[in-house]
């Protein structure tokens, strides 16, 4: 496997395509590319930056999306077009695919349709893993990765992130070759062994006693022991429902919801995006009823401790290969609450690797990954306040 990356920070979007993919050429040397994964800022986002990067690469597939922020071993950048170039050995394969108008199919049958066409290019080949860029604002996350695991297995490794936007949450933006997409979901199917380690992780840790979504129904819980919603909030917080949704952006990100789920280490966390009139609390990903679940908080120190782990999951899931490139999924949330010691997050990043290891990422409304990814023995979930770091080797 050969890799190129290019980035630029240039105002100008055309020039900071033609920066960055130049960049990605001369890096990935005498070799051609078979796949390029491009991730743009807001202000960078325009359908003349596909045209200038297909001018430049040719008729090869292109996948990617908007976010709020690129990471790179250089920094975390506020504006940026950034390119990773894969240029494959004869032996793997790969598959692209995308599905428009996602809320009008409706998000789980859309997820079948992007399975089966990713699974159309890939039917004689030993499948390995599959990276997946959605629309940020599409409410049922859950529902898509559901019916993208109807055709490519339970068990099947997705990784994958939900676009962001500068935290307008007006719209989000996905690539796929020549098209400038939303309201969209696309993605790549690898086969024939490719080497890979994934970790994931939040940091996030239970707070009280367990407790029951007793009344839920998608990604609104109505009732928790019996009782509106928002009073689980009410209690702990000291607060009425009208101080609680003033400052539910920084209570969210401190105190999500936390489900249990049996035979997994970690609760999957859940934002609350807001509280209707009736007390009910509406959820950025699915809560099923009767769920198990707990009140969670964070800190910046168990946000840092976390990215730690997850890089050294991902390291020792690759089992001493070599990096060559590392692919970070990184959730807003995440960025609100580190602040500044974003920058802490990177170098931790950079010493589990190594600093010249090519490093891309983006941050996102929410995360695809396993749970648990040990052996990747375990189905993909939609998450909030993770960062998925994956590390991709070569023998």
């Amino acid at each position: 496997m050969n890799i190129g990356f290019g980035f630029s920070q240039t105002k100008d979007h055309i020039r900071a395509a033609n920066e960055a993919v130049g960049q990605a050429i001369i890096s990935l040397g005498n070799v051609p590319a078979d796949l390029a994964i491009i991730f743009t800022t807001i202000e960078v986002t325009h359908p003349l930056v596909l045209k200038t990067v297909n001018a430049l690469l040719g008729e090869i597939p292109i996948l990617g999306c908007s976010s709020l922020g690129i990471i790179t071993n250089k920094g975390i950048f506020k504006h940026g077009f950034a390119i990773l170039l894969i240029g494959l050995s004869r032996q793997m394969f790969l598959n692209v695919a995308a599905v428009k108008d996602v809320n009008k199919k409706t998000p789980l049958l859309a997820g079948r349709e992007l399975g089966e066409k990713l699974l159309y290019g890939c039917k004689n080949v030993r499948r390995n893993l599959s990276i997946i860029f959605s629309d940020g604002l599409i409410t049922e996350g859950t529902s898509l990765i559901n019916g993208l695991q109807e055709n490519l297995g339970r068990s099947f490794p997705l990784i994958g992130a939900f676009a962001s936007d500068n935290f307008t949450f007006q719209k989000t933006f996905q690539y796929f070759n020549k098209e400038l997409l939303s309201e969209s979901c696309c993605g790549v199917l690898f086969g024939g062994g490719i080497n890979f380690g994934l970790g994931i992780k939040h940091g996030w840790k239970p707070l009280g006693k367990m407790r029951c979504a007793s009344k839920s129904q998608g990604n609104i819980i109505k009732e928790i022991d019996g009782q509106a919603a928002v009073k689980l909030y009410e209690d702990y917080l000291a607060k009425d429902t009208l101080e609680l949704s003033r400052e539910l952006r920084r209570i969210s990100i401190f105190y999500p919801i936390g489900i249990y789920l049996p035979g997994e280490k970690e609760y999957l966390l859940r934002n609350i995006i807001s509280i209707k009139d009736d007390g009910s609390l509406v959820t950025q990903g699915d809560i099923p009823q009767d769920s198990k679940i707990r009140l969670m908080i964070g800190t910046k120190d168990s946000c840092l401790d976390a990215a730690a782990d997850s890089c050294e999951e991902a390291k020792k899931n690759l089992l001493g290969q070599k990096v060559k490139f590392v692919m970070v999924f990184d959730s807003a949330s995440r960025f609100s609450l580190l602040g500044r010691q974003c920058a802490r997050e990177l170098e931790i990043i950079k010493k589990t690797f190594g600093e010249e290891i090519p490093l891309i990422g983006i941050y996102t409304y929410g995360e695809q990954a396993p749970l648990s990814s040990i052996n990747y023995l375990g189905r993909s979930y939609f998450h909030n306040q993770s960062i998925s770091v994956l590390a991709v080797g070569d023998r």
